[in-house]
């Protein structure tokens, strides 16, 4: 189960520091919740930009084998931008498929704590502002807590360029046959992803930059390093 978290704000005059009523309730808002599986192997690999495809892999090859990559580690900043804030955290996702655990912490560049989520088996905890969720229904927990339908089980195939329901549309770059753009009707919410900066990861060829759009909203990702 693909499991991708973001986090925009807390309260009041915390970490994001909103003002009064109005920026309270739209950083609560702005809690996002999307993201995706991660498991470290604890081993160095290659990552070398792409320039063109030089695994020489049609569309269906890739498709076929990155659909197998359910375990990682990722490293890097995400940003949440609108009309009216923009705000950003450092990103830190662990994922064990096999185990059926994963972890995710979002802080602040001095290292303060925005947010933490751990997942064991089905039951996931999430902590935000000091105050700890335990469910084994993400999606409802995130509605509760935000008001928001938010693609928590989709970015996991996003995160790789894989559609995830049979409508979602990908366009593919006519040289490298990456994916460059993924839209989706989600939650009766419509989706925009693209994507850019690919590198060979190990066997893999994979995006280290992506945003994903969703009405006024845009999140910005930045993967600093993959692990596998």
């Amino acid at each position: 189960m693909f499991l991708l978290l973001v986090v925009a704000s807390l309260d009041g005059a915390k970490l994001f520091h909103f003002n009064h009523d109005r920026n309270a309730m739209y950083s609560k808002r702005l809690i996002t919740l999307f993201f995706v599986g991660i498991l470290s192997a604890c081993s160095s690999i290659n990552d070398i930009p792409v320039e063109n495809n030089q695994a020489n892999q049609d569309i269906n090859s890739r498709n076929k084998q990155v659909s197998q990559l359910n375990s990682w580690t990722i490293a890097g900043k995400i940003a949440f931008i609108n009309s009216q804030k923009r705000q950003s955290a450092t990103l830190h996702w662990q994922k064990n498929a096999a185990d059926k655990t994963e972890s995710l912490n979002l802080s602040t560049l001095f290292g303060i704590k925005v947010l933490e989520l751990n997942q064991q088996q089905d039951n996931f905890t999430l902590e935000v502002d000091g105050n700890d969720y335990n469910t084994q229904d993400l999606d409802s927990l995130i509605f509760e807590l935000t008001g928001l339908n938010l693609p928590t089980r989709a970015m996991n195939h996003w995160l790789k360029g894989l559609a995830f329901l049979p409508d979602d549309q990908v366009v593919y770059h006519v040289k490298t046959l990456l994916p460059e753009s993924l839209t989706s009707h989600y939650n009766n919410e419509n989706w925009l992803i693209k994507y850019s900066k690919y590198h060979h990861i190990g066997p893999y060829q994979l995006a280290k930059q992506l945003t994903i759009r969703q009405g006024d909203l845009s999140i910005k990702i930045v993967i600093h390093s993959w692990k596998i």
